[in-house]
């Protein structure tokens, strides 16, 4: 196959359903916080970590509401069309750079994630890289054909998020929701800090502007389409660390690094003997396709930095890129810190502050044009 050509086709000409659409934002949402994130937010908030999760996913939707009004007052352009719209050819262009390097990032933590996972639970004698290089094969073929395909591939995985939410239901066996008493407990501080980690588990909202103006349909029906996927992904988060609260309780989670994979180990079924061990081979899907999307961003993003009809050779530089990045900062804990550092240090501006920024300013285009002009 020739990758190079077939990513030469623009994705101005691919279309994707409406149900695609959902099925590309929920697996793009659902990485590798979903395994951890019981665990960080218990630290955050104790016993009310879930709280934070719940507001956190309340302020998500209103910035899933931002992007759509974002997109429907930039008819037809995507999020880099967008940023040199809004901020001229200067400056839009340096925030283009901006994401390009964020979305790098993203993919390095993804992966270094995924690997760290993996070489614990599943393959302990494996060398990394080879589990580096597995992930990134699989999400190069993913992004091989552009838009439709990976369409076509994330729906097609989407039934593994109904066949985890089944399996989740071996935590309940042992749970105790006293364990979630005494509610509102936590101080201020510790909501703020919980709801700051859900908001970065949920910031894919920013990849809807490379989506949402290739779609099928009016922009009435998109807005219910993503919204009802970022209510999936909400419940979903939500329904995972109750579950993982009610089954540990506070003694126990701070010292569990995967509270629903330890939740599974002691769960037995007459069909499957190791239910954490089929949970986390499923969540390697999850796994590539989060990854996937953060590389196709950072594709799109340097694209057109300059223009470039070598789309393929942009992509095979950025997978070299972060693979030796995520090889390096797997070496030991201190560079695995430098990394989650400089990504907690550039996170709010490009998931936050710029969609707001984009947002108000998205206002004044409105006004500026002229009466009876299409919206």
């Amino acid at each position: 196959m020739n990758w190079v050509m077939i990513m030469e086709k623009s994705d101005a000409k691919q279309k994707i359903t409406l149900s695609q659409l959902g099925y590309i934002y929920i697996q793009s949402q659902i990485g590798v916080d979903i395994l951890n994130l019981s665990t960080v937010l218990h630290k955050a908030a104790g016993p009310d970590g879930w709280i934070p999760l719940l507001i956190g996913g309340f302020i998500s939707i209103i910035f899933v509401l931002m992007m759509m009004h974002i997109s429907k007052c930039y008819p037809g352009e995507g999020l880099f069309e967008v940023l040199k719209s809004s901020f001229g050819k200067v400056l839009g262009r340096a925030a283009q750079i901006g994401y390009y390097v964020y979305f790098l990032v993203v993919a390095i933590y993804l992966l270094t994630s995924y690997g760290e996972l993996i070489n614990q639970w599943l393959l302990p004698e494996t060398p990394i890289i080879v589990l580096y290089a597995l992930l990134v094969i699989s999400a190069l073929y993913t992004i091989s054909g552009g838009l439709t395909l990976i369409a076509k591939v994330f729906t097609f995985f989407s039934v593994i998020l109904f066949l985890l939410s089944a399996l989740f239901l071996f935590g309940f066996v042992d749970a105790k929701f006293i364990y979630l008493l005494p509610i509102g407990q936590a101080p201020f501080s510790a909501y703020i800090e919980g709801i700051r980690v859900t908001i970065y588990s949920l910031s894919s909202y920013v990849l809807l502007l490379l989506f949402v103006p290739y779609t099928k349909g009016s922009h009435k029906q998109k807005i219910r389409t993503v919204l009802g996927a970022n209510l999936i992904v909400n419940f979903f988060y939500l329904y995972t660390v109750i579950v993982s609260f009610a089954h540990f309780g506070s003694d126990q989670i701070e010292h569990i690094s995967q509270p629903v994979l330890y939740m599974l180990r002691t769960a037995d079924s007459v069909i499957i003997t190791r239910i954490d061990i089929f949970v986390l081979a499923m969540w390697t899907v999850f796994a590539m396709t989060a990854f996937a999307s953060y590389l196709y961003a950072a594709e799109r993003a340097f694209a057109n930095i300059p223009k470039s009809k070598k789309k393929m050779l942009i992509v095979y530089a950025a997978s070299f890129i972060v693979i030796a990045v995520s090889y390096w900062g797997g070496l030991n804990e201190k560079n695995l810190g430098h990394i989650i550092d400089f990504q907690d240090k550039i996170t709010d501006y490009f998931t936050m502050y710029i969609p707001t920024l984009l947002f108000l300013l998205s206002f004044l285009r409105r006004k500026d044009k002229p009466k009876g002009a299409a919206q």
